[in-house]
């Protein structure tokens, strides 16, 4: 039975969305329409906080943000995961929402004591699949959720079982250390006062630094914090600092396929000149 914490969306709302992901029909209930789709997500649909840079307001309602990516936007995990368990849903897989934190440091307390993350799990055909396409620089595919290892090129993660729920653990290239989550079922509404404060809050890495990231074909995983651009392939880890405006927003669009309006456009070039730079580098 579908978890009533997923909302519904309606049809032409499911098949925008599915025309952004290339998806030309409705599609069948199954293991690879899954795989599918989620590939298709986490490499065309990026993670980022541009609407918080920028100003714009956003919540977490999932039926909302469907409808946004549906036309064209992104955002960070309530956003992302949000809207593509409701999109899921609306096909008619069994979708469970969850609490989770990721976690920098790992000296912090295990378990989940603020809900900085939504995460899901998919029952199908009576096993349990981990699915989150709002990590930035994580899954390529949903996992059986068991205890183990996972390789999706060019990254390595882990999963094990604990007292509070799963652990999800990041490859050491990765952009956080681990993810904790509980098992037991959460609600949209469980996550308004932790987007509330990571997109206000002075303290929050959110507001402090402009953050975008996704899959690029083949084996490859982009990130852009500030100006810095990142990509991590089979041959290692590679940096360069983006020094114009122009090879910024080039970078957006072209390589994170990020998909800029007139709500952006105002606040674009402001954000590039407060972005912090390196010493010695040039404000274009």
């Amino acid at each position: 039975m579908q978890e009533p914490s997923v909302p519904r969306i309606g049809d032409e709302v499911v098949r925008r969305y599915l025309a952004r992901l290339d998806e030309p029909g409705r599609p069948r209930v199954n293991l690879a329409t899954l795989v599918r789709l989620h590939e298709r997500h986490v490499r065309r649909v990026p993670y980022h906080n541009l609407d918080i840079q920028v100003g714009l307001p956003t919540d977490v309602d999932p039926a909302g943000n469907a409808a946004r990516l549906a036309d064209g936007d992104a955002g960070y995990c309530f956003h992302l995961n949000g809207a593509f368990a409701a999109l899921l849903a609306a096909l008619g897989f069994d979708v469970t929402l969850h609490r989770g934190q990721v976690k920098k440091a790992p000296a912090l307390p295990d378990g989940v004591h603020f809900a900085n993350h939504l995460t899901m799990t998919v029952r199908l055909d009576g096993r349990r699949w981990f699915v989150d396409v709002g990590l930035g620089d994580g899954l390529l595919g949903p996992v059986p959720l068991r205890p183990g290892v996972v390789r999706h090129p060019p990254l390595t993660f882990a999963f094990a079982e604990a007292a509070w729920g799963w652990r999800f653990t990041h490859d050491p290239r990765g952009s956080f250390t681990v993810m904790d989550w509980e098992d037991r079922p959460a609600r949209p509404q469980d996550f308004v006062a932790a987007h509330e404060l990571l997109s206000t809050a002075s303290t929050s890495t959110f507001v402090r630094r402009f953050i975008v990231t996704n899959r690029g074909p083949g084996e490859v995983v982009w990130s852009l914090v500030d100006r810095l651009l990142t990509r991590i392939d089979g041959d290692g880890v590679h940096r360069r600092e983006l020094t114009t405006f122009d090879q910024w927003r080039r970078e957006l669009e072209e390589t994170f396929l990020l998909r800029l309006d007139d709500r952006h456009a105002a606040g674009l070039r402001l954000l590039w000149q407060r972005l912090p730079q390196r010493p010695g580098i040039p404000t274009g």
